[in-house]
């Protein structure tokens, strides 16, 4: 009898079951959604009882009129990152935070093209305002925080933002006008809202305009930083993700951070996630060298006079060679002979030794000593023969195979690969 396998993919905003025979035959497909809570731009936060309660809705969903004995596996995956804080019984001691799917942001910036949108405008106000630029205060931030949301960013404008919330909720009765209300604005769990609830409240009673005074804060705080960001670039070249250390150094230490700052913001994900820890291990490295891997991917290389800000690349996985031509991430690599060994392709490791010249040594050493940086090292193929290193691109291989069988191996890195220095 024929048997089944339910895929459940677990999404930013619900879960779809797909029900396939093992012969891959699909047979039908559910979604079960479950809410999703938007507090800020970067993370969202989700009921960690709602994905099991829509993992059973969509399964039962696609075992409709199927018998559910002949289901022979199940796998699940997941869509999003997430973090579920827990007690000692595993037991959820508030909803995950998740970080959102942004997969949209590509198709909503090519709807806007298509019907010619030039801004997109939110509802951000004063209060908004003020509380973000308290909350980022208690947070710890520097003049960009401070400086609150920007009333323009690109096509975002935020034309509210010195209104006031009363006003707006008059304008609407006004009008009759109705909005929409988050559910979650009543939840001092949160803490913009315990903020907003208790403590704003007892703050108005020492200075009845807060808001306001806030929001002319932000205001000057914007313009001072705009101000600051124009002589920081001026340490910058115009384009590329690299300046020269001798450059960087010489803009007066108060303006160093910002230098960072604005060259973070070329590389392809920002300044994400990297904060005043990262921003002054950079400048350090800067001053002694080396290398440092940063948040988002992004890898830090200091040398020859320059920091380079670069993407990792991430190396293939290990890969068994047969006779012939293999291709292994920007490398072709030709194996003749060796039938009766395993020859294999893979990174390599710090326990890695081989025998070259006069005897073995580490990996790390024959890198070194062949001129190697630690950056390149990484992606650089490791030929093994029976799970021992044999042939290392830019190193050389071993002395002698072993039972005198012949084995040549040679490594190519193709022509069209365009190394990644950072510059442009």
């Amino acid at each position: 009898m024929e048997q089944f396998l339910i895929a459940h993919d677990l999404g930013t905003s619900g879960d779809k079951a797909t029900l396939f025979t093992t012969e891959g035959r699909q047979v039908r497909s559910y979604t079960a959604s479950y809410d999703v809570h938007f507090f800020h731009g970067n993370y969202a936060e989700q009921d960690p009882e709602n994905w099991w309660d829509a993992v059973c809705e969509a399964t039962k969903a696609v075992l409709e009129g199927e018998d559910a004995s002949r289901v022979a596996a199940m796998s699940f995956s997941a869509q999003m990152q997430g973090c579920l804080p827990v007690d000692k019984h595993g037991r959820p001691l508030r909803d995950s935070m998740i970080w959102a799917d942004m997969r949209a942001v590509k198709e909503a910036k090519q709807l806007e093209d298509a019907i010619g949108a030039d801004r997109i405008a939110t509802a951000h106000h004063a209060q908004d305002q003020a509380e973000t630029v308290l909350l980022n205060l208690l947070r710890g931030t520097g003049p960009e925080g401070l400086g609150g949301i920007p009333p323009v960013r690109g096509r975002i404008v935020r034309p509210l933002l010195q209104t006031g919330r009363a006003e707006i909720e008059d304008y609407l009765q006004e009008n009759g006008l109705s909005h929409v209300e988050d559910s979650t604005n009543e939840d001092t769990h949160y803490a913009r809202n315990r903020l907003r609830r208790e403590l704003w409240p007892r703050l108005e009673t020492i200075n009845p305009a807060l808001t306001k005074a806030i929001g002319r804060t932000a205001e000057i705080l914007r313009r001072e930083n705009g101000y600051l960001d124009t002589l920081a670039a001026e340490y910058l070249p115009p384009s590329g993700t690299a300046v020269e250390t001798a450059r960087l150094l010489s803009a007066p230490e108060a303006l160093r951070s910002r230098v960072m700052r604005l060259l973070l913001e070329r590389t392809p994900t920002g300044k994400k996630d990297v904060g005043a820890a990262h921003i002054q291990a950079l400048l350090a490295l800067a001053e002694s060298g080396g290398l440092l891997a940063l948040p988002g991917g992004l890898r830090a290389v200091c040398r020859d006079g320059w920091l380079r800000l670069t993407i990792r690349q991430e190396p293939p996985p290990e890969m068994t060679l047969r006779q012939g031509v293999n291709r292994w991430g920007d490398f072709d690599i030709t194996l003749r002979g060796g039938e009766s060994r395993r020859v294999s392709v893979r990174t390599w490791s710090s326990a890695d030794r081989m025998t070259v010249g006069r005897g073995s040594r580490s990996l790390k050493r024959l890198f070194s000593d062949a001129g190697i940086p630690p950056e390149r090292r990484d992606t650089a193929p490791v030929v093994c023969v029976d799970g021992a290193p044999y042939a290392v691109y830019g190193v050389g291989e071993r002395v002698s195979p072993e039972n005198g069988e012949s084995i040549e191996i040679i490594i190519n890195k193709r022509e069209n690969h365009k190394e990644d220095t950072g510059n442009g």
